[in-house]
């Protein structure tokens, strides 16, 4: 049932038009500088990323495994992370707990030089539903497995509720967190619906190392499992992945709404290093990148590279035209905001 969901995800993902009806990121216009006084050659793009050095503060997402074409997608990535030195996710790791033939689809990325690796967890698999709860056990499990700097709790509670097999209990996952931010390096992460300001508030009394948004505006998983609900004559769930297709906080906005004393990661319809640079500006450490990398990642070594690398490319032709030598220099950069993004970003 996991590999077959999986699998579905990911063809979905590729084939099916699954994007929110706005991408919250063309709401941002920068100011040009005619003038930039920045010799482009010179443009460095490293950063410090919750203490590591790493090439580019772009984080190749959290988005597969468990499944045979999984691990072919994680090879191709774990070698993009590791030939521009940047962080890298795997999918859920459920799967692997419940079906230890199926850890290659995530260990595979063992066998590069990645700097900054995520294991990765949902935040419903932390109490009981079905099943039973992930243990300290199969945290320890996931992590050893990929050599993990860090575990990524995933926040997707509207999938679950439009998934025919979803997880509908929420609660005692705040204090989950909380005990397991006491003893593991935890970052959380939305899977498309952002974070509150409260929700960001209390994830930083809980402990957590880092937020990673999330928001609205790219992938709709509400979308994927409408596609997944009509395959399985489910018109119930149907019928709510398309009222909740456009649901959630737009990923800008959400930077916004977790600037509250932790580091913040940009992620949620980013498509270009325009879109990243834009992250950066609004005070992000690190853009993560999802379904913009994963046909690439499924076609080739050398396609994922030269996808890699058009969205570098353009993050330094960002911080050139805005007179920018170094990343985290965007914050400095002069924009407006365009409607509809506009009213949520003075809601915070």
């Amino acid at each position: 049932m996991i590999s077959n969901r999986k699998e579905e995800h990911i063809r979905i993902a590729e084939n099916e038009k699954v994007e929110s009806e706005h991408n919250f990121w063309d709401d941002i216009k920068i100011i040009h500088r005619a003038m930039p006084e920045v010799n482009f050659d010179e443009i460095d793009l490293s950063v410090d990323f919750l203490g590591k050095k790493i090439g580019a503060p772009m984080i190749i997402s959290s988005m597969t495994g468990g499944v045979e074409v999984a691990k072919k997608i994680n090879r191709n990535l774990a070698a993009a992370a590791e030939k521009f030195n940047i962080p890298m996710g795997v999918g859920s790791m459920r799967a692997a707990v419940e079906k230890k033939e199926l850890a290659d689809s995530f260990s595979v990325i063992n066998d590069f030089n990645i700097p900054v690796r995520f294991a990765n967890i949902g935040a419903p698999q932390l109490i009981d539903q079905a099943k039973p709860a992930f243990r300290d056990a199969d945290i320890d499990y996931v992590m050893d497995l990929i050599h993990a700097d860090f575990l990524i709790i995933h926040f997707n509670f509207l999938q679950e509720m439009i998934q025919p097999e979803g997880d509908r209990n929420g609660k005692g996952v705040k204090k989950r967190v909380s005990e397991i931010a006491s003893s593991y390096p935890v970052i959380v992460k939305e899977t498309g619906n952002g974070f509150s300001r409260e929700d960001a508030l209390e994830l930083k009394d809980a402990g957590v190392r880092a937020i990673d948004v999330g928001g609205l505006g790219g992938t709709s998983f509400a979308a994927i499992e409408y596609y997944r609900a009509l395959k399985a004559n489910d018109e119930e769930k149907a019928n709510s992945g398309l009222s909740f297709w456009n649901w959630g906080i737009p990923s800008p906005a959400a930077i916004k709404y977790c600037d509250v004393g932790i580091p913040v990661i940009g992620s949620g319809g980013l498509r270009t290093g325009l879109d990243l640079a834009k992250a950066l500006m609004l005070g992000a450490v690190a853009g993560g990148f999802a379904r913009t990398l994963l046909r690439s990642a499924d076609d080739s070594q050398e396609s994922i590279f030269k996808r890699v690398s058009f969205i570098l490319r353009d993050l330094k032709i960002a911080m050139f035209l805005t007179g920018q030598t170094r990343p985290y220099g965007l914050r400095r950069v002069k924009y407006f905001v365009l409607e509809p993004l506009r009213s949520w970003m003075e809601a915070v």
